[in-house]
Parts: structure tokens; sequence; C-alpha cells
């Protein structure tokens, strides 16, 4: 798994329609009804397929890397995207150096807003209809897995639905080796402990697990790091209606 893929990653290409289908957004797909939030989205390429996407109308990305929108941009302007300046936060910002808009900056563009700022801190008054967590829950703390697993039921429709890859590091030499990250790992049990625990959470599905280590080369580069086993895991979890 890494941070930032040329290509659009295989599991949502996969998976896409099946989210789309499973996620209540009030219309029948690919009527483009439904709104995704992407947490810790840095300047993925997923954001741009899902900001093009028949079945989608709007994509709201968060980081806590301001580069991560400014590249983005950079990368692909047909969005158009411009950072906004909230007038009424302008004249504190100048005057004490405060960021934009309480330490939450905004780059908006066709389709598709990028946030910048603490992923604890997103604003809880909108309701998304799909979570895409590529590799989100994998690069915070474990200490603030639980904190985090309740801001996604909090930001999630009711019967809307999350796309969660994780990264199992299934057997390694060591703890330190089995624990060392970001990206750390998270097996399904655990998955499902966080998930299942949560009274908004209707199921837990687990779509596929995939050896990533296929070849010589990433099996020598993890090994190096303690790994011996690793595997990414894709679950589709979904919010009850009510």
């Amino acid at each position: 798994m890494g941070w930032h893929k040329e290509d659009i990653n295989p599991y949502l290409l996969k998976h896409i329609n099946t989210i789309l289908l499973s996620s209540n957004a009030g219309n029948a797909y690919p009527i483009p009804k439904h709104n995704v939030f992407v947490p810790l989205c840095g300047k993925s390429i997923d954001l741009a397929y899902l900001a093009t996407h028949t079945g989608i109308r709007n994509v709201v990305g968060i980081d806590i890397v301001r580069n991560a929108a400014v590249e983005f941009a950079d990368e692909h302007t047909e969005f158009t995207i411009q950072e906004v300046v909230d007038k009424q936060c302008k004249e504190e910002d100048d005057t004490n150096n405060k960021k934009i808009g309480k330490d939450m900056q905004t780059f908006k563009g066709n389709k598709l807003t990028i946030l910048i700022g603490d992923l604890f801190q997103m604003p809880t008054n909108d309701r998304y209809d799909i979570i895409y967590d590529r590799a989100s829950i994998v690069a915070i703390k474990p200490s603030l897995r639980q904190d985090y697993v309740k801001l996604m039921g909090t930001l999630l429709q009711p019967g809307g639905s999350i796309l969660l890859i994780t990264l199992d590091r299934r057997k390694t030499t060591s703890d330190e080796a089995k624990n060392d990250g970001p990206p750390f790992s998270i097996n399904e049990e655990e998955i499902r402990q966080l998930y299942e625990s949560q009274s908004w959470v209707e199921s837990v599905t687990l779509l596929e697990e995939v050896n990533d280590l296929t070849t010589d080369e990433d099996a020598e580069r993890w090994k190096k790091k303690g790994v011996l086993e690793l595997y990414e895991l894709v679950f589709l979890i979904r919010k009850k209606k009510k």
C-alpha cells in the first residue's frame, strides 16, 4: 500500500458500484445524488475519479498537509480548485496570523472540495452518503481508533456505507514490526470489534483479502522491516437507516 499511487486504487474501481448501490441517497444509482467523504485524502488520484463518476454529486476530502490540496489543484486543473477565503475571518487572520476559518482551510472546485486541518476538528453539520477510507484508519494512532470510528458514524448519513481498506501485518518477526507504523496494522477481528460495537452499524462485510507480497521485491522490502505476511483487507460497512 503506497500513500500516493499514480493509478486509481483497484479496490475502488472493483467495488464502486457495490458501494453506490448499497448507499441510501434518496435516489437510485446512477442518478448523481451521492456525496462522498474521503478522510486523510492527500493528493490521491482517487479524488479525481470519484468527482467525475456519474453516480456521484460531490466529493469532500480532508488532509492535514496544505501542499496536498495545492499539488492536487496544480495537477488537476480541470476542477479549477481555488482556496476559499472566509471574509469574516480575514481581519483576524491578518492581525493574529491565525488560519482562516478557525483552523480549517478550504480549497473548492467543480464537484470537489479539499479541507486542510485536523480530521478530528472536521465540521459535523454535513453528512455523507459514502465514506471512502483507503489510507485513513491505518494512518492514525491506534489509541485514536475509537474516536475515529465514532466520528465516521457522525459524518455518515443513515443508510450510508463505508468502503474501508486496511493493512494486516499478519506475520512478523517481532511485536515491534507488528505495531510499527504508519501505516499501522489492523486485522479483520479488530475492525469488527471497532465497528460492530457501534449502535449505528448495521453490518460489516469483508469483501476480499489480498496478499500484498506478490513479488520478490515486495517480499524482500517488507522482510527488512520484519514483516513476513502482509494482506490488504477490503470491507463494506453499512449504517442503519434509522
